[in-house]
């Protein structure tokens, strides 16, 4: 196994999904130059597909796997709940 590429996992993939979404938060990544224009919608959109990782996922995770999703989950809904408020943008029903 590369050291560099991490073993496949459910954590692993929830990682890099909440990468994903914060990027679109407009968070910069440590690998990046740039700091990304934010962009709501396709940070939801990960925030959402972590939400069917969890419903999916439900009887299967472990308990220390489902306290570090709905963790992930939380911190990724607060942050776009603010950058929704401070753009102006009326919340919706999943945020």
């Amino acid at each position: 196994m590369n050291p560099a590429v991490p073993e496949a996992s459910l954590t692993a993939l929830m990682h890099l999904l909440a990468e994903q979404a914060l990027m679109a938060l407009g968070v910069p990544h440590p690998m990046m130059k740039e700091v990304p224009p934010a962009n709501p919608t396709v940070a939801r959109f990960y925030v959402d597909l972590l939400g069917v990782l969890k419903e999916k996922t439900e009887a299967s995770r472990d308990e220390a796997e489902t306290r570090q999703l709905e963790d992930i989950l939380y911190g990724l809904r607060m942050r776009l709940m603010d950058l929704k408020t401070a753009a102006g943008i009326p919340g919706d029903s999943k945020s």
